[in-house]
């Protein structure tokens, strides 16, 4: 299912020089990073692998390192840690990474819930080039009770680090701004499954 109809309806950017003057916007934003939350209104068990589809515009570069993170918050809006790295106790619900000019598909191997990368040329952008990106969320298996919060982090660097633990990526291709676009044929959305209700 997609997490709601789709992500806002609103260009966002994520900048990596000075963040725009009063920038504001329907999400919450901080500089390098968007943050989407759902908020569940049923007892609701996500499994199996996930899948954030975005549309993106690099500024001012032709490339661009996206990292994603799902975390989960209780009802009094207090994080909820997950095992993550083997060693610690304080991780996300999933994640994933990608960088945007690997993002050619493989339509043999792909899957609406997991895209397969061919990672046989390198795709550059244009400028004012909007592209779509898949980017896979590893497979995890959690519950929400109602009221309890999904949040989609979207950054331009490692959302977990563990002070220098686990998978870093120090070295990205960033610069300029990222751009996302969302609503009308920017379809940018979250698609996880749902796992049926216990009887």
């Amino acid at each position: 299912m997609k997490l709601g109809p789709s992500l806002p309806k609103v260009k966002m950017r994520i900048s990596y020089d000075a963040p725009e003057q009063g920038s504001r916007s329907p999400h919450a934003y901080h500089e390098n990073r968007v943050e989407f939350d759902y908020r569940f209104a049923r007892t609701t068990e996500l499994t199996g692998y996930m899948k954030l589809k975005l549309w993106v515009e690099a500024e001012g570069n032709d490339d661009m390192d996206l990292f994603v993170a799902l975390q989960k918050f209780d009802k009094n809006g207090k994080h909820v840690g997950f095992p993550c790295y083997n060693a610690y106790e304080d991780g996300p619900v999933a994640q994933g990474w990608l960088r945007v000019s690997h993002r050619e598909l493989d339509p043999a191997r792909s899957t609406p819930e997991q895209p397969w990368l061919l990672h046989r040329r390198l795709l550059k952008l244009k400028p004012k080039e909007i592209v779509p990106v898949e980017i896979e969320i590893w497979p995890s298996g959690t519950l929400f009770q109602a009221g309890e919060t999904l949040r989609l982090v979207v950054q331009g660097s490692d959302v977990y680090t563990f002070g220098g633990g686990g998978y870093l990526h120090p070295q990205t291709l960033n610069k300029g701004r990222h751009a996302i676009h969302t609503g009308g044929k920017c379809d940018s959305h979250l698609l996880a499954a749902i796992m049926p209700p216990k009887r």
